[in-house]
């Protein structure tokens, strides 16, 4: 969803069943990893923080666009990272930027992923039925493995919702009052 303009900062993960082999979920900080980049590359991040990435998502019902670095400031803090590569408008991307500049955000961007997977900033957790995760969708990167269907009879289902930040602080406050 980076081509959002407010991307949703609350996603709520609810597995319904988890009956196959496989299938473990993933969650990554990616602030921490923006951290060590801005430390020991600042070139690097200078690149992740500057260069607005184009965002093109086009299915029957909608056309949604959107430019955005990958990680967004708030002063000097990390306010979010959007990363979803599989939406990069690669064509609108190579008309905004030369060989030299995409290159370069290319590496970075290399190198935000590989620290992003390294299994130290990684949980990694086989949810089961009746599990929920919330995570803070702007600095948790999400995913899972592959899972296998071979025979097992068994299934596989997964709910999502987004929320906004904003509504779950206010239930939060209106429970503490009670």
């Amino acid at each position: 969803m980076p081509y959002y303009t407010q991307t949703p900062s609350a996603y709520f993960f609810h597995c319904v069943a988890n009956e196959l082999e496989g299938g473990e979920s993933f969650w990554s900080d990616t602030f921490s990893a923006v951290k060590q980049i801005r430390e020991k590359r600042p070139d690097m991040y200078e690149l992740l923080t500057s260069v607005l990435i184009p965002f093109r998502q086009y299915p029957a019902e909608w056309h949604m666009a959107g430019r955005y670095p990958t990680v967004e400031l708030m002063g000097e803090d990390i306010y979010r990272v959007r990363d979803c590569c599989f939406v990069i408008d690669t064509y609108q991307f190579v008309r905004d930027y030369d060989e030299e500049i995409r290159g370069r955000w290319w590496q970075a961007y290399r190198c935000l992923r590989q620290l992003m997977e390294d299994p130290a900033r990684t949980v990694q957790v086989k949810l089961e039925g009746g599990d929920l995760v919330v995570i803070d969708n702007w600095r948790v990167q999400h995913g899972r493995n592959a899972f296998s269907v071979g025979g097992t009879g068994g299934k596989r289902a997964m709910e999502v919702a987004y929320i906004e930040w904003s509504h779950v602080q206010n239930r939060l406050l209106k429970m503490e009052l009670k």
